[in-house]
């Protein structure tokens, strides 16, 4: 869990909170049209940012922002 926080602090939270156009990376997760609805879709929308965004995020750091996300925000059941 602390290791998806830092990341997601680190490498996802400015972004976010350029596209929320907020300033609040937290409220793309929170937003009422979300298109993440399940647990694998959020797996693959992390992958997918890594990927597209060059992140250099190993496996097991995707797996733990993905843990960490839906801890904090989806509360989604494995």
């Amino acid at each position: 869990m602390a290791n998806g926080k830092v990341i997601d602090q680190q490498k996802c939270y400015a972004c976010h909170a350029k596209k929320s156009g907020f300033g609040n990376g937290d409220m793309i997760y929170t937003r009422s049209d979300s298109k993440v609805k399940s647990l694998a879709n959020l797996k693959k929308m992390v992958s997918l940012c890594n990927t597209e965004l060059r992140l250099d995020l190993f496996p097991e750091d995707e797996a733990d922002v993905t843990a960490f996300l839906n801890q904090q925000f989806y509360k989604f059941k494995p």
